[in-house]
């Protein structure tokens, strides 16, 4: 007969996606906030073009708080929707201009290494460590 285990600690990993997402959700409430204002300081610019960025805006920070709140509670959903966040970071990250000015090609390919091989391979090693990990698991009740 197998004693129950308890629940796991949370891991470093999700702590800090959790900080991550508090953060882009003040930055992104905030513009959402100020182009809300924006509206209400001059109704008559309103167009079609800014209630769909306000409302997408309003989205992401609805699905970052649900995701931080799935993570906090230890809930399956919370766990996935932190991975696809995670993997949507990745892909925002990689699909940005590079706008960084190099003195020669050795920086350039130091640069091009860093963004396209060790960003991805550190995003995949904090998705491991947030979904897969024995302590994820534990801490998830998988």
């Amino acid at each position: 007969m197998e004693l129950p285990q308890s629940p796991g600690k949370r891991p470093i990993s999700a702590w800090l996606l959790m900080i991550v997402l508090v953060l882009i959700v003040l930055l992104i409430g905030f513009g959402a906030i100020s182009s809300i204002w924006m509206l209400i300081a001059a109704p008559g610019w309103m167009n079609g073009r800014f209630l769909l960025d306000v409302a997408i805006r309003l989205a992401m920070v609805a699905l970052c708080v649900s995701v931080v709140v799935g993570i906090a509670r230890r809930r399956g959903w919370g766990r996935w929707l932190g991975l696809l966040v995670l993997a949507g970071l990745t892909v925002m990250m990689l699909m940005m201009p590079d706008t960084t000015q190099y003195d020669n090609d050795a920086q350039r390919s130091g640069g091009a290494f860093g963004r396209m091989i060790l960003l991805p391979l550190l995003m995949g090693l904090w998705g491991y460590r947030f979904g897969f990990s024995a302590r994820a698991k534990r801490y998830f009740g998988s």
